[in-house]
C-alpha cells in the first residue's frame, strides 16, 4: 500500500471521537512493535477525563522514534505541575519557577519531549495537543488531538526515512 493509500484510508468519518480513525497497524508497520508505546490506566492521571483520549492512548498507543519524540513511559504520565514538582525539582530550583507556569498546568498531561525540548502535552478535559517551551514559558497549539499528533509523527519518519533507517 502506497502512501497515499495509507493516508486516504486513515482519513475517514471517525467513530472515535477524534479528528482520524487510525489503525493500529499503522503504527507497527512504520516504526516496529516495540517503539510503540501503549498506556494502560495506571498511568493516566486524574486530570485525563477526555475519553477518547484515554482509549486511543491505551489502544492505538505512540510511536517513540527517540529522534522526533522521546515519551515519558518509566512513570505514570504526570500533569505539567506534578512533573516540575517531582521530577524536575532540583533542576527548577535555579532554572525555572514553577509559578510561571501556564494556566491550568495540573489539567495539561505530559507525554514525553520533543526534538526541540518542548515538552508535548495533551489537555486532559479536550483532548488538544500543545507544547510548552519552559525557555520561553509558552504554551502553543500544535494539534486538534493525539490521532493529528499520530499521522503527523508518521508522516515525519516517513519523510526521514522511516523503517529503512531502523537499525
Amino acid at each position: 500500500m502506497s502512501t497515499t493509500d495509507t493516508v486516504a484510508a486513515v482519513i475517514t468519518l471517525p467513530a472515535s471521537g477524534l479528528a482520524l480513525d487510525l489503525p493500529t497497524r499503522l503504527l507497527r508497520q512504520e516504526f516496529g512493535q516495540g517503539r510503540v508505546a501503549r498506556f494502560e490506566d495506571v498511568d493516566f492521571p486524574a486530570t485525563l477525563t477526555h475519553e477518547p483520549t484515554r482509549r486511543f492512548l491505551r489502544d492505538t498507543g505512540l510511536p517513540e522514534d527517540g529522534v522526533l519524540l522521546q515519551l515519558d513511559t518509566d512513570v505514570p504520565l504526570p500533569t505539567l505541575t506534578e512533573f516540575y514538582a517531582d521530577e524536575r525539582a532540583d533542576e527548577c530550583v535555579d532554572a525555572f519557577r514553577p509559578g510561571e507556569l501556564p494556566a491550568r498546568a495540573d489539567h495539561l498531561i505530559r507525554l514525553g519531549r520533543l526534538v526541540d525540548g518542548n515538552s508535548l502535552l495533551v489537555d486532559g478535559a479536550t483532548g488538544r495537543v500543545g507544547t510548552w517551551s519552559e525557555d520561553r514559558a509558552t504554551l502553543s497549539p500544535l494539534t486538534k488531538d493525539v490521532s493529528v499528533l499520530t499521522l503527523m509523527l508518521w508522516l515525519l519518519h516517513r519523510a526521514l526515512g522511516g523503517p529503512a533507517r531502523r537499525s
